[in-house]
């Protein structure tokens, strides 16, 4: 059988193909682009750039484009289907044999070397290669598949922008532009392989190129209608708030390469284990592990650096799908487990008390929000907290559980948004919504499910990976004395169920508060349905075991705990004891909590749907989201235009007073001034007169003898 890339004997492989995939359509769709926009400005001339132009379409957006990426990730998740089942023959077959089992599932080659070229010392050179493990392969797949049900979504709700010319939004003014739905699909596909590079990277430098690629991506989804204020604005603020991050995890990359001479993980995670580095200091790990989670803080949104996931809503929403159910939140808990046997205790209870805050914070946030797009948002902040604080207090298999389930139904709640927005024409207030499940059944009860599975329903996927979570809090609570990690999830999981049932209950129950919308909503077409019943499926029995009744017994749970890195249990395992102990109670706590949330949204807004005076606009501490924007802009905002205003006070003189010795300028200028006058002085002296000059020669030279004679007399 001809097999040029070697999958048989090198099976990783799959996933490298796979990870490429998706970047193949983005030279391809900008060489066309390339091409178009030549022949553009040159079609009036006729010849072979008019017919290059009539043959690319025009003007009119090319359709083949997004269906092109479209096609790649599905590939892309067949592919990794394939290698998972490989992958698990593998791990049973080789297990005895780890060398043979690593040469099939990584590979590295030198990018960079440093210093001097010893082939066998990885210290002094920065690699670029994969590996392949357990949370790889679970990461990669779920990435793939919900990826590709976003990617299909999209090709429905982006249906406006095949038009030639496409409507500017309301409040810009009147106007067309012209279609993006190529430039879309391209960026989305890149933001793809920029997540899918991520999760197969063995070492943090290749890690931090990614990390970076995913950003831009963000900018430039979140951006994409950009000739909106808000959406420009929401676009740099991402791109801001993540560099802050960024600057942590460049200084522990620094910090790793520094004191351990490499970047790969798995020798870095071997060198610490077998006794800490000469120059590896209690406070150089400290701040390589700080650094690190700083990082992941920027890109999973966590205080202090939340504030730009709910703005990050002006993008499509199939975009709002893909951050925040399978890339770049995703990310930043992806890497606290990954490198999770880097960091230290202390590290870890950091870890666990900013879980706890932003799981609190983003859940009041939720109450009160009245965007169904924005709900949404503050509720991932709030689950990613909920991943974060497992981490934090040694539930490894807890957090990265919840994080597959939650890319699930998250993607259902996104995707169920978008059907809403795009069935009401592009309205997202939730005060004007109201009955639409008579309008819009399979997005209604789809939502319903993803609205159950976040809350915690019994049997739903939502359910396993919390109950875990909260079992290992409790434990870790019980153990260690810091109570607050797990009162602060129970009370949480109530507000969850409240927030949730809330926006359902007031976009799809009781009558229409805007019966002009109502009048015009419809159900989305099946390109957009079909995502939703699969999702809406894989949000029911993705964590099913035998018995499903039995939050332990979950397939999906047990792959994930086999996954965990290699003594990760014992460092906390009088905890875990005490948890497993007391599983009832936290599956009693979490089930009343369940019910008390539901009920109160039920008694508020189904028995007595609220008129539109009664849904005011929110104000009070929540709704101005515990002013951190406020805060962020009078501190950082307007201090940075206070110091650039000063600055700029001190670098510049007054035009009317060009010499005010006071500014740099002034002080230039004065040097300026001086060479002026000095220059207009002895412009008099260069009179252009040869006898001038003769006369003033002789006399000098007659001087200078004088001086001669009297000095040596």
């Amino acid at each position: 059988m001809f097999d040029p890339f070697q999958f048989q004997l090198v099976p990783g492989r799959l996933f490298l193909l796979a990870t490429f995939l998706p970047l193949l359509p983005v030279p391809l769709l900008l060489l066309i682009a390339i091409v178009r926009n030549l022949t553009r400005t040159r079609k009036e001339d006729g010849g072979a750039a008019a017919t290059t132009y009539w043959l690319l379409g025009g003007d009119r957006p090319l359709p083949l484009g997004g269906y092109l990426c479209v096609a790649c990730l599905i590939a892309a998740a067949v592919l990794a289907i394939c290698g998972a089942v490989i992958f698990a023959n593998d791990v049973d077959r080789l297990a005895a044999e780890p060398q043979q089992f690593e040469a099939r599932w990584s590979e590295r080659t030198d990018w960079v070397r440093i210093g001097p070229a010893i082939s066998d010392t990885p210290a002094n050179a920065l690699q670029l290669g994969y590996r392949i493990d357990r949370l790889t392969v679970l990461m990669f797949v779920m990435v793939t598949v919900v990826g590709s049900l976003v990617f299909l979504f999209a090709l429905g709700y982006l249906a406006d922008e095949l038009q030639e010319r496409v409507p500017l939004p309301h409040e810009i003014g009147h106007g067309h532009r012209r279609g993006r739905f190529s430039r879309f699909f391209l960026f989305l596909s890149l933001f793809a392989f920029s997540m899918l590079n991520l999760l197969i990277a063995d070492n943090l430098f290749q890690v931090f190129v990614s990390w970076e690629l995913v950003g831009v991506c963000s900018f430039w989804l979140i951006g994409f209608y950009y000739e909106k204020p808000s959406a420009a604005f929401a676009a740099n603020k991402a791109f801001l708030m993540n560099r802050v991050g960024d600057a942590g995890l460049l200084l522990a990359l620094g910090i790793a390469f520094g004191t351990f001479g490499t970047l790969n993980i798995r020798d870095l995670i071997a060198m610490l284990e077998a006794g800490h580095p000469p120059g590896l200091t209690p406070t150089l790990w400290l701040l390589m592990g700080l650094g690190l989670f700083l990082g992941c803080v920027g890109k999973s949104a966590q205080v202090p650096l939340q504030t730009w996931l709910p703005d990050a809503m002006e993008g499509p929403t199939p975009v709002s799908a893909l951050i925040h159910a399978a890339t770049m939140v995703a990310a930043g808990v992806y890497l606290v487990g990954r490198c999770y046997p880097l960091l230290s205790p202390e590290v870890l209870l950091v870890i666990a008390y900013v879980g706890l805050i932003t799981l609190v914070l983003s859940a009041t946030m939720a109450l009160v929000s009245t965007d169904i797009k924005r709900v949404l948002a503050f509720s991932t902040g709030s689950q990613l907290g909920f991943m974060m604080l497992a981490l934090g207090v040694g539930g490894w298999a807890a957090g990265l559980f919840h994080l597959l389930t939650h890319a699930v139904f998250k993607a259902l709640l996104f995707l169920c948004a978008g059907s809403v927005i795009h069935g009401l024409h592009h309205e997202q207030d939730l005060r004007k919504m109201g009955g639409l499940r008579r309008k819009m059944p399979i997005t209604a009860y789809a939502m319903l499910i993803g609205v159950l599975a976040i809350s915690g329903m019994p049997l739903l996927s939502g359910w396993y990976s919390k109950e875990q979570i909260l079992g290992a809090a409790l434990g870790y609570g019980l153990d260690s004395g810091h109570y607050l990690l797990f009162i602060g999830p129970f009370l949480t999981a109530g507000l969850t169920a409240f927030y949730m049932f809330r926006l359902w209950f007031l976009a799809f129950a009781g009558e229409p508060r805007d019966q002009h919308l109502y009048d015009h909503a419809h159900e989305s077409p099946l390109i957009m349905t079909l995502p939703l019943m699969i999702l809406a499926l894989l949000s029911v029995g993705l964590a099913w075991g035998q018995p499903v009744w039995n939050a332990d017994a979950s397939i999906l749970g047990h792959m994930v705990q086999a996954a965990a890195p290699v003594g990760s249990e014992e460092r906390f395992h009088h905890a875990h004891e005490l948890a497993e102990k007391h599983h009832l109670l936290v599956g009693g706590l979490a089930f009343g909590a369940l019910i008390i949330g539901f009920g109160i949204a039920w008694l508020r807004y189904a028995r007595r749907i609220p008129n539109a005076a009664q849904l005011a606009e929110p104000r009070g501490l929540f709704a101005n989201r515990w002013y951190f924007d406020r805060i962020y802009d009078a501190i950082f905002v307007r201090g940075t235009i206070a110091l650039a205003a000063t600055s700029a006070a001190f670098d510049k003189s007054n035009p009317d007073k060009p010499t005010r010795r006071g500014t740099l300028d002034g002080v230039m200028n004065w040097f300026a001034d001086v060479t002026i006058i000095a220059g207009s002085g002895l412009r008099f002296v260069q009179s252009g007169r040869i006898r001038g000059y003769v006369l003033v020669l002789m006399l000098s030279l007659v001087g200078l003898l004088g001086a001669i004679v009297v000095m040596g007399y």
